[in-house]
């Protein structure tokens, strides 16, 4: 099957995810890339603190009833992660695990799911090596168990300190 035959197989919410994450990839790989971190640190420094907030329970917001873990919402959310995962691995240039979080992340929160992001960290052959993740009430939902495991996780109170470290 081609891949045009494919595309046109897909309905209009699922072309529309598609062409929403490779936007989005561009979008977020070019600030990465090419921006200095203090461009776009507003925006990201923005959500950890909501995250924190949510965790310390100091946020008001609630997430709707029709939002909960039921069988609809998990459906959507997984759509969105297979699909974005795809842009990814034909996106123009290689999205690493940040990008893809930052992106799946936002068109997540777009559709009313609200994910919190993870940001491990490895020592591998005297090497340190940083590794993504998403969740959505707390499920891993754009890795696998097995990879997450091998980092040691930032907790929530640590990343403000560490994202206030690269102004």
């Amino acid at each position: 099957m081609s891949v045009f035959t494919k595309l046109f197989s897909l309905s209009k919410t699922e072309l529309s995810i598609l062409l929403e994450a490779w936007w989005v990839f561009l979008k977020w790989d070019w600030l990465i890339s090419f921006t200095q971190y203090s461009n776009w640190q507003n925006n990201w420094q923005n959500n950890w603190q909501n995250e924190i907030a949510n965790l310390s329970g100091t946020n008001n917001s609630v997430i709707p009833d029709n939002k909960q873990a039921d069988k609809t919402s998990l459906a959507q959310v997984a759509l969105v992660i297979q699909l974005s995962e795809k842009v990814a691995r034909h996106h123009l240039r290689k999205m690493n695990c940040l990008r893809r979080c930052l992106t799946q992340k936002q068109i997540l929160k777009k559709r009313g799911y609200p994910t919190q992001m993870h940001i491990g960290v490895a020592i591998n052959n005297e090497k340190l090596k940083a590794h993504a993740w998403l969740t959505y009430q707390g499920k891993i939902i754009n890795d696998s168990n097995d990879v997450t495991t091998r980092y040691s996780e930032l907790k929530a109170q640590n990343q403000h300190a560490i994202l206030q470290s690269f102004k």
